[in-house]
């Protein structure tokens, strides 16, 4: 054989286009903060066009979230309706705290955070540690939430 014959490998041939981790989840949230109470449909019909996706897919995002306790849901009619609630902060500590869930190691993550905030903000974080309540002991990532006297 000859070399300019030769088939790339399998893994040089370029993937499908895949959304990266979480971005739909994200999107779908994105949308609910704008627009209130919405239908998996409505939520299908705000989502970017470049998004093209399948109701079911719509559906199963929300159902997620649900499920991670991110939105909310009610009866109406034969489904539900979806709201995210809290304001777009609400919306961004989710999405911190889902960037670092995927980090193995949260020491090295949130010191690369904390340098990079501005004095103004890094000042903001000492006040809000400062005047939180003292958690009676954090787990092995310091997440107060996994540390909370259960039942």
């Amino acid at each position: 054989m000859d070399e300019g014959s030769e088939e790339p490998e399998p893994e040089a041939v370029p993937a499908a286009r895949r959304r990266p981790p979480g971005s739909l989840e994200e999107e779908v949230l994105g949308v609910l903060h704008r627009s209130g109470e919405l239908s998996p449909g409505e939520v299908r019909d705000l989502l970017p066009a470049t998004a093209r996706l399948s109701y079911s897919a719509v559906v199963t995002t929300l159902t997620r979230l649900h499920t991670k306790g991110v939105v909310t849901r009610r009866r109406h009619g034969r489904g539900y309706v979806y709201s995210a609630p809290g304001d777009p902060a609400t919306l961004v500590a989710w999405r911190m705290n889902r960037l670092l869930a995927g980090q193995a190691d949260h020491r090295r993550a949130l010191t690369h955070f904390i340098a990079a905030l501005s004095p103004t903000d890094e000042a903001l974080v000492r006040d809000l540690l400062a005047s939180a309540p003292a958690p009676a002991e954090h787990g092995e990532h310091g997440r107060g939430s996994e540390s909370r006297r259960q039942g």
